[in-house]
């Protein structure tokens, strides 16, 4: 512990010398390891930690599979019979998520997000209230209406009024009594700040209406195989009694975790931990480089010290305890940079990034894993350097002033810049290759015009707008009087908007194709939308006719398609005056209803930028199947955001009790349906650039020393007839040969790296020509210019006080 302590003091004595390299190396190394532990924290969350709920490893999603579909919400029917016949499961689970209109004690409403769910929900998870009680079947049988609200909630908006418990909230304009509240952490699926009971009825209807995503709890003598079996032979039991609707179809049986992660969470998490993880390897790398040059000022120190007894095992020990130092104040700083990352992380992740119910914090954990990192750094910029100082000869250090690290030494430091090369190439490769992803999606046509565009959405209560009818007039009056506000250029409302990620399927059945059941009819996004709509989006009608203010309830019933609905099923006549039985929606279930194709709109991307161009889409009047939640789009003619006050004071002339969710210009939506693409190529890029420049560092570094070693040699080549020329090439040609050999490894890597970013790409081939051949063109570019001062000064070496010194 004595000899430790010298160490230490020693260690520290010398680092204050040089306040300089001490302060650069510490900087380098706390960004490192902050964004290092910080990215363990995202792993941590979405591949290591268990879901915060009573054994997790039990949980599972199920979904319906119909034919041709990976997988299908639930219908409640069939949730009913899932729970009723199976025997994998102790118990499931049923969640639609939505929103309730809360009315404030001030009579002011706001939309709060909620969940409905079945009673069982909370006892299949595990989760127990702060306070009162949770959901039971006593509720279920009296159709309770009953509320459990979120801890934060509870804290925010009741003050956490211990006497809440039995008290009513207006929700939806009905009462419904507190009678629990749940942890702040829980969450699940969608973030929720109540839950209120789901009650499915064994109705036919329900069995149309798939809406509902299902947790189940194995039983503890079940594996997921079983209840893949299981759920199999009851899903073959509901296609008996209901062909109409489920022939054909089976279920999935997937774990939670999976089911909330999915694929391109859990890819992107794995590569852009590689990537950070990279960044600290190139970071060392610098830092040993540094390391090995500044050892050669203190060879006659190790010399003196040597030559007084000093062992090797102690030189070494002394010299690592100095990178050991260097890493420790790096960790300490690695650690602030996380915590302050991991904090802010949730105000620049993109909505929905992380779903409900993983949880990004910064514990004992990350601590742990930083203290690690900084150990593990330590010990690997440090040991090269540290073995290479207890080599001294003591012959020729202590008659000279400094140590010619050529040879091996020398060899080692090329290898570590070519190391560096080669992980910025594979970098720069998945960065260009998630930024051409970008530009495509960025460069897709989505369908419409919507550059001043004012959107919101508006979901109706029950209580008061029971029928389609009711919820008709709303909208017809709104519209009239947002029509009436000055700046506005037209009104429309649909069920959804574009790039939205709202596909809301219906089957359809074209008169005078063969004849299919209700199970195996294909589906197409179903809209229904005002007269105004397709004006107010600039949606080109390329056939036929849009709607008008005559496709009223009483009229036929007509509909307008999209060009690949035309293409895939009216190759060889008009679709004009086609019919077509689609399902309508209705309080009391899908209700087939017979109409006429009047029109043809271009394709209009409904589920994101990213989606391909396949998609089904059926548009219907608003006035012929009105909804009870709709978005309403403005086109302005000037700034839309400009209107929001006004068109909040139009829907409160309406309905006072009204409020509006989701504010946002349709620029905004198109952005936030590729901010996660965006965020990805960013994070990347921002990795990639910074590995850049410490590898440009580290050839510069390489070649500067390499110089300054190498003076006498530059000195007598120009004394014996060398040109500036000569010397220039000489130094440049050992840059760009260390960095071929880094961009030749880096290729391989690239290769490998792009297969497995190959799901995540967009119309870019996972093999880019374009990137391929940027890449390692920006990397000689780079490696150029970290040769040139290096260059520079090696030609100006005058060989006359080269010469002298001999």
């Amino acid at each position: 512990m004595l000899t430790f302590w010298k160490n230490l003091t020693y260690a520290w004595r010398i680092l204050r010398r040089s306040p300089g390299f001490t302060a650069a190396v510490v900087v380098v190394l706390a960004v490192g390891i902050g964004v290092n532990s910080a990215m363990f924290s995202l792993i941590d969350a979405v591949l290591l930690r268990a879901l915060p709920f009573h054994h997790p490893e039990e949980l599972v999603m199920l979904w319906e599979h119909p034919p041709g579909y990976a997988h299908n919400r639930v219908s409640p029917l069939n949730f009913v019979d899932w729970s009723e016949q199976n025997h994998a499961f102790s118990s499931l689970a049923a969640i639609s998520g939505g929103s309730n209109t809360l009315l404030a004690a001030n009579g002011t409403p706001e939309r709060i997000p909620g969940q409905e769910v079945t009673t069982s929900f909370f006892d299949v998870l595990g989760v127990k209230p702060v306070a009162g009680r949770m959901f039971t079947a006593d509720d279920a049988r009296q159709q309770a209406k009953v509320v459990v609200i979120s801890e934060s909630m509870w804290r925010s908006r009741f003050g956490s009024d211990p006497t809440l418990i039995g008290k009513t909230l207006v929700l939806d304009d009905e009462n419904y009594t507190v009678i629990g509240i749940a942890p702040a952490e829980f969450q699940i699926v969608y973030a929720s700040s109540l839950w209120t009971p789901f009650y499915p009825r064994r109705s036919p209807e329900q069995r149309r209406m798939h809406y509902l995503l299902v947790i189940g709890r194995l039983r503890p003598e079940m594996n997921l195989a079983q209840a893949r079996a299981d759920m199999g032979t009851v899903a073959n039991n509901i296609a008996r009694i209901a062909p109409e609707t489920n022939a054909g179809w089976t279920a999935t049986v997937e774990p939670l975790r999976d089911a909330l992660v999915g694929h391109d969470l859990r890819l992107t998490t794995l590569v852009l931990g590689g990537a950070v993880g990279f960044v600290l390897l190139i970071a060392c790398a610098n830092v040993a480089n540094l390391l090995l040059a500044r050892g050669a000022g203190r060879t006659r120190e190790m010399a003196v010290r040597l030559s007084l007894g000093a062992t090797r095992i102690r030189i070494v020990a002394q010299l690592l305890t100095e990178s050991l130092s260097l890493a420790g104040m790096g960790g300490l700083g690695g650690v602030a940079i996380a915590w302050m990352i991991v904090r802010t992380a949730p105000s620049f992740l993109p909505h929905g990034t992380l779903p409900a119910g993983l949880l990004l914090r910064f514990d004992g954990r990350a601590v742990a894993i930083a203290a690690a990192i900084a150990l593990t750094t330590g010990v690997l910029f440090g040991l090269a350097p540290a073995w290479q100082g207890s080599r001294v000869a003591l012959f020729s250090a202590l008659r000279a002033s400094g140590l010619n690290l050529t040879g091996g030494t020398a060899r080692f430091r090329a290898v570590l810049a070519a190391g560096e090369v080669a992980i910025s190439m594979a970098l720069i490769v998945g960065a260009g290759l998630l930024l051409r992803t970008l530009d495509s999606l960025n460069k897709q046509d989505p369908g419409f015009h919507a550059d001043r565009v004012l959107t919101m959405y508006v979901s109706l209560p029950l209580k008061h707008y029971s029928k389609p009818e009711s919820a008709l007039r709303f909208y017809q009056a709104a519209q009239q009087e947002i029509a009436a506000i000055p700046g506005v250029r037209s009104v429309g409302w649909a069920t959804s908007l574009p790039l939205d990620g709202w596909n809301i399927g219906q089957g359809f059945e074209i008169t005078g194709h063969p004849a299919r059941t209700e199970a195996e009819q294909p589906a197409a996004h179903y809209q229904m939308v005002s007269e105004d709509y397709f004006k107010t989006l600039g949606i080109e009608v390329l056939r036929g006719r849009g709607f008008t203010e005559r496709d009223t309830a009483a009229a036929t019933p007509v509909c307008v398609v999209n060009e690949e609905m035309v293409r895939q099923y009216f190759r060889d006549r008009d679709p004009i005056g086609a019919t077509l039985t689609v399902q309508a929606m209705d309080p009391a279930g899908p209700k087939p209803v017979l109409r006429e194709v009047v029109g043809v709109i271009r394709q209009v991307k409904v589920e994101g930028l990213g989606e391909h161009d396949n998609s089904l889409e059926i548009y219907v009047p608003l006035a012929q199947n009105a909804w009870f939640g709709a978005a309403l789009s403005v086109a302005a003619t000037g700034d839309p955001t400009s209107l929001t006050p006004a068109v909040r004071r139009a829907i409160a002339a309406v309905d006072k009790q009204q409020p509006i969710t989701q504010v946002r210009t349709m620029q905004e939506v198109a952005a936030q349906s590729i901010a996660q693409p965006r965020f990805r190529a960013e994070l990347l890029g921002s990795f990639a650039l910074w590995s850049v420049l410490l590898a440009a560092f580290g050839v510069f570094s390489v070649l500067a020393f390499s110089v300054s070693q190498r003076a006498r040699e530059f000195g007598i080549r120009m004394a014996v007839g060398a040109s500036t020329g000569n010397i220039l090439r000489l130094v440049v040609r050992g840059g760009l040969a260390i960095t071929a050999a880094g961009i030749g490894a880096g290729l391989v890597a690239s290769l490998l790296l792009a297969r497995l970013l190959g799901s995540l790409l967009y119309e870019v081939k996972p093999i880019d020509p374009v990137t391929f051949v940027a890449a390692p063109a920006l990397m000689v570019l780079v490696a150029l210019a970290a040769c040139v001062t290096p260059a520079l000064r090696a030609s100006r070496v005058n060989p006359v006080s080269v010469l002298r010194q001999e």
